[in-house]
């Protein structure tokens, strides 16, 4: 496949993932599930123009591999430490903190891409340990 055409595919997939955290594994396999073949090192070595032209971010999230997201779907993650469950929330009041540490930073650091993560349970965690 062609780097053009692995671009376009990363893209295609990370557009579609319903605003899950894919990690590299995950997202070589929705490609080649969709009929491509295309190699790992490709899509990690696509991933990391992707990283580097500012189109995608890529977060840890409390785990010991990568996941990448559209940068365009920056918001603050949720991350369960029961069950390993990743929420994402668009939280206006965030956006606006964000905003503003990057006026107070002015010209000595221009902000790309952010990411907030909060630790904790999830409701399911949080009703299975209520229960008996």
């Amino acid at each position: 496949m062609k780097t053009y055409q692995s671009r376009e595919r990363i893209l295609s997939v990370l557009r579609n993932s319903r605003r899950r955290h894919l990690s590299a594994g995950e997202i070589h396999s929705l490609i080649n599930r969709s009929g491509s073949a295309v190699h790992l090192a490709t899509v990690y070595r696509t991933l990391r123009k992707l990283l580097n032209s500012g189109e995608v971010k890529r977060t840890s999230l409390a785990q010991n591999h990568a996941h990448y997201e559209l940068i365009q779907n920056a918001g603050v993650h949720l991350v369960c430490q029961d069950c390993g469950r990743i929420e994402e929330q668009r939280l206006a009041g965030a956006e606006r903190m964000i905003k503003l540490i990057d006026r107070r930073l002015g010209e000595r650091f221009q902000v790309k891409a952010w990411q907030l993560q909060f630790t904790g349970r999830c409701r399911q965690c949080l009703k299975s340990k209520d229960r008996p």
